[in-house]
């Protein structure tokens, strides 16, 4: 499937920029849908891999398509070797797991098999072998992006938007919003919930603050974690045949064993490549700064940037999400004025006095996200470190 040969006709044709946008969207578009109806044939998908070492050899051999495939080979008897080509296709449905695309490789012989039921994954291909050369072939264009691009691939736009997020705020010329600005449900968006362990039932359930509308549901058969259910004296199991209260100890100890584990998964120091068709997530620094080494290690076959994959900020964000869980007075100003938008005047007072009640247990939770809080350096500047030449002068 030449798809960028199409779209660099259009790109090197001369018409207006509006014009080759629309053009390239509408491809895109029925592209895919010609790929989901099945309408392409399965030979096109074919990709073609050479061997670096033999199959043997490889130590990632599960997350490797053409390796799973000469291992398939070795086990049929058939010789294969290093430097040769393997010609597959990637069947079934992977799911975004790259270990199960490389288990549903398949030799392009077992595919074009009379009655062999293997069918050409299309999801993997639009978003492995489609999107990412078509994103950085249009990267330079204006008025068009990586999400406007998967959305006409017919992709689920959500991670593609948060990518372009970052990679806009990246760029020293943009002026975005301070983020004590930004509102708690983007901010926090990504933070984890509190989640805590019912001593008396065994079970887990979450808080997500004394404001928290919980839905509908029965928290024994829900699929999410039932949320905590504040008492006058404190928080209790919210299943029914428990109702056990928690001590103001057990909580503590709880929230901190849950902050140390963030903490420790940021000082992991993973870094993740931002290429959807590379993915490569390691903990060792390329020399070559912020630019991914690729899946050999070359600094060839990939074009993306690493990234953090738990950063700084999204680590001091977690905690101050887990402060305000504590912090009653926010609790309050986040349910609004009763009467309005909806807010009842009889949960609001009841909040209101709940409120007063745990002010105090609540303080000593909040207490503890502030201490570590306090070791961040991620949230104030060292006036004293930048000025304090001018002190000494």
């Amino acid at each position: 499937m030449c798809v960028c040969s199409e779209l660099l006709n259009f790109l090197l044709s001369g018409e207006d920029p509006e014009k080759v946008v629309a053009q390239i969207h509408d491809h895109l578009r029925a592209l895919g849908e010609k790929m989901r109806s099945h309408s392409v044939p399965a030979f096109k998908y074919t990709v073609y891999t050479q061997l670096g070492k033999a199959p043997k050899e490889y130590p990632n051999a599960g997350s490797m398509p053409s390796v799973q495939v000469a291992l398939k080979l070795l086990a049929k008897g058939k010789p294969v070797k290093a430097k040769d080509v393997m010609a597959f296709v990637i069947c079934g449905s992977s799911s975004g797991s790259a270990e199960k695309a490389a288990s549903n490789a398949h030799a392009i012989d077992e595919v074009l098999a009379k009655d062999s039921g293997l069918v050409p994954d299309i999801d993997y291909y639009l978003h492995k072998q489609i999107l990412p050369p078509v994103e950085r072939l249009c990267a330079p264009i204006s008025g068009t992006n990586v999400a406007m691009l998967a959305e006409c691939l017919g992709l689920d736009t959500s991670k593609y938007r948060v990518s372009g997020a970052s990679q806009v705020a990246e760029r020293s010329d943009v002026i975005s919003t301070l983020e004590s600005q930004v509102p708690d449900h983007i901010r926090f968006k990504e933070c984890e919930a509190l989640g805590l362990l019912c001593l008396g039932c065994r079970r887990r359930f979450e808080f997500r603050g004394l404001g928290h509308q919980a839905p509908d549901a029965d928290p024994d058969v829900s699929e999410f974690a039932p949320n905590g259910a504040p008492t006058n004296e404190g928080l209790a199991c919210p299943r029914e045949g428990c109702r056990k209260k928690m001590s103001t100890l057990t909580l503590s100890c709880q929230l901190e064993a849950q902050i140390r584990r963030h903490t420790s998964r940021y000082y992991e120091a993973f870094l993740v490549c931002d290429d959807p068709a590379c993915g490569i997530r390691t903990r060792q620094m390329s020399v070559y700064g912020r630019r991914c080494l690729g899946p050999k290690g070359l600094a060839i076959g990939c074009s993306g940037r690493m990234a953090w994959e738990y950063s700084e900020k999204g680590l001091y964000n977690q905690l101050l999400y887990l402060r305000g869980l504590f912090d009653v007075d926010k609790g309050l100003e986040k349910m609004g004025k009763p009467g309005v938008a909806g807010v009842k005047v009889e949960e609001s007072e009841k909040v209101k006095v709940l409120a007063g009640m745990n002010r105090e247990r609540f303080g000593v939770f909040e207490e503890v996200v502030k201490g570590y809080l306090d070791r961040s350096a991620w949230g104030w500047v060292s006036m004293e470190g930048l000025f304090g030449f001018a002190r000494k002068a």
